[in-house]
This record gives structure tokens, sequence and C-alpha cells, in this order.
């Protein structure tokens, strides 16, 4: 029996998809490298200061982090005007120069908007917005009066026995929840798509109450003539 589960994990986590190959799967790979392994060796003659092969290159071109300026981790995103083809800096460019959809920039249209128009369709990320809120610490705490209307993030997580009996071995890196007990907690607030719905509801109140003496008016100019 455990022979029979490691081999269906094996099958699992070394699953390899049946390579398909076309006529242009040759510029593809020469010109934007796709289809190449992104574990693939670094080019340690892009390292050292040029490549002679440039983007013909079959190994990756990461900047050294001693031989160049620093970067702040921008290497590990893809360059979205080398998707476009509008990047001018060559393999002098702080950001990566392959199709990797891992390590897509984030879609700035959904993020600021909420939504995308190229949906499933987009090659930047979309990160779900009730991710980057903070956590509620009255919900932490055992109640959120409220409830799903809150601004912040109800994450639920069983409690840590250890934390409340008066100390947690792991600290904070423990799985289950340790909530804070403060007396001076702020109210909680609603969500702002709460807030936006009243101000749009107010303002086709008002376009109604506007539109109604022009449609009388213009009944009345109809019954005249």
């Amino acid at each position: 029996m455990p022979a029979a589960v490691a081999s269906a994990a094996s099958a699992i986590l070394n699953h390899s998809a049946t390579p398909y190959n076309f006529r242009f799967s040759p510029f593809l790979r020469e010109k934007h490298q796709v289809g190449l392994s992104p574990d693939r060796p670094i080019c340690r003659a892009f390292q050292s200061g040029h490549c002679p092969e440039g983007t013909r290159c079959s190994e990756r071109h990461v900047s050294d982090g001693k031989t160049s300026q620093p970067t702040g981790g921008l290497n590990s995103l893809v360059c979205k005007h080398w998707l476009r083809g509008l990047c001018k800096k060559g393999e002098g460019c702080e950001f990566l120069h392959e199709y990797n959809l891992r390590k897509m920039p984030e879609c700035n249209f959904f993020m600021r908007n909420g939504y995308c128009s190229n949906g499933d369709e987009c090659l930047y990320l979309h990160i779900d917005p009730q991710s980057r809120l903070p956590p509620c610490p009255h919900y932490d705490m055992g109640f959120c009066p409220l409830g799903p209307n809150c601004s912040k993030k109800h994450v639920r997580r069983k409690l840590c026995g250890f934390y409340l009996a008066g100390f947690c071995p792991d600290g904070p890196d423990c799985k289950d929840g340790h909530p804070k007990w403060s007396k001076d907690l702020e109210k909680p607030t609603l969500k702002s798509e709460e807030k936006k719905e009243d101000d749009v509801r107010m303002e086709m109140s008002r376009e109604d109450e506007m539109d109604r003496p022009r449609d009388f008016h213009r009944d009345r100019d109809r019954d005249d003539g």
C-alpha cells in the first residue's frame, strides 16, 4: 500500500504534459524564451557584464547583486513593456524578459477599479482586494457587530489553547489564533462599498427628481400641440 501511494504521489507531482511543436515554436523560443524551463541555469556571461548570445541565450539573464545596482527584487517580475515589445533597455532591464505567469506584474486597472475588462484573458495578476485588508481585532476576540459588512478582514481561525492558558511555545509562528485583548479598540467601520452604494442611490434619486419636471412639461407640450 505505501508503494502504491508513493507511485501515485510521484505521478501527480512529477507530471509532464505532452509537448506540442509548431512551425513557429523555434521563433518563440529564440525571441521570447517561450517553452524554456524557468529553473534553467543562470547565464554566467551575462552576470560578468555581457552575453554574446543576447536574447537568443537559452540560459536565464538575471542581474548579479554584487556587480550591478540593487533592483529591490524587481528582477522577479516580468517587464510589462517587454510584453508589448516596447522595452528599450534590452539586457540592461531590471525586470524579467520572459513569459512566466507566476511572475507577472499586478494589473493596475483591476487594482484601481476592482474589475478588469479583459477578465481571465488578462496577462497581469488579479489580486483579491480582500487579501490586502487588515484583520478585524473585534472578530479575532470573538465577535464583530458589523458581521460581513465590516471594512476589515474576518479570518476564521481556531484559538490557540496554549495562548489562552498563558504561553504558546510557537509564538508568532503558531498556526492558531492569538487574539490581542485590548480595551481601547476603535469601533468597527462599514465597507467602503456600502458607502458607495448609498451615494449612488442618492445621486439616482436626485436625477429622478430633476427629470420629473422635464417629463411633465414635455407631456403638457404634447397635449397642447
